[in-house]
């Protein structure tokens, strides 16, 4: 028997938890999310002077990437990020509810 994959793609924080998904990360490494956040949003400016065009959305993907590479996030990896990933508390019926 055929089984189809079905995805459910949802928009996570303030959504499905009360806060952000990267404050574990941030009180992991002593960052303040402001700082990062104002250097996060600067980010497509100082881009677009260059030329480059970049998602707004997604650039802090890049900028955590960026991070993990100056040793801000020393260390950071597919363990610590599961690590971290159980300290975030869900909403009440969130997952049961997926």
């Amino acid at each position: 028997m055929e089984q189809n994959t079905i995805a459910i793609i949802w928009d996570f924080d303030k959504t499905l938890i009360p806060g952000y998904m990267q404050e574990p990360i941030f009180k992991r490494y002593n960052i303040d999310a402001k700082s990062f956040w104002d250097e996060v949003n600067a980010l497509p400016a100082a881009y677009e002077k260059d030329g480059i065009r970049v998602n707004k959305d997604t650039i802090y993907l890049n900028h955590m990437i960026t991070c993990v590479n100056q040793g801000i996030f020393n260390g950071l990896n597919k363990e610590i990020l599961n690590e971290l990933g159980k300290e975030l508390k869900f909403y009440s019926g969130i997952p049961e509810i997926f």
